[in-house]
């Protein structure tokens, strides 16, 4: 991944992390489907990374009770950015 990539993901992430689902879809449009497709690859990476970081402290810890609502939500942000850019 490029610098440019990088960069975009950053933003996109940015953008969801704000809650704002239309805008990172207008943002993703603006890409080529490549560029798009990397970027969104890129962020579920990040968010797949952060939740087994989440799952294995919570496993260190004895178990405790973690809330996985937030990575459920940003699969669903992703998913529905995905099927946006196939229409």
């Amino acid at each position: 991944m490029n610098e440019d990539d990088d960069q975009r993901a950053d933003d996109l992430e940015r953008v969801l992390d704000e809650g704002d689902l239309a805008r990172a879809t207008k943002m993703a449009k603006k890409w080529s489907t490549a560029n798009a497709q990397v970027a969104l690859a890129e962020v579920q990476r990040r968010s797949d990374a952060h939740r087994r970081d989440v799952e294995s402290g919570a496993s260190g810890a004895g178990g405790s009770s973690i809330d996985l609502a937030a990575f459920s939500r940003r699969d669903e942000e992703l998913s529905s950015l995905r099927a946006a850019l196939e229409d």
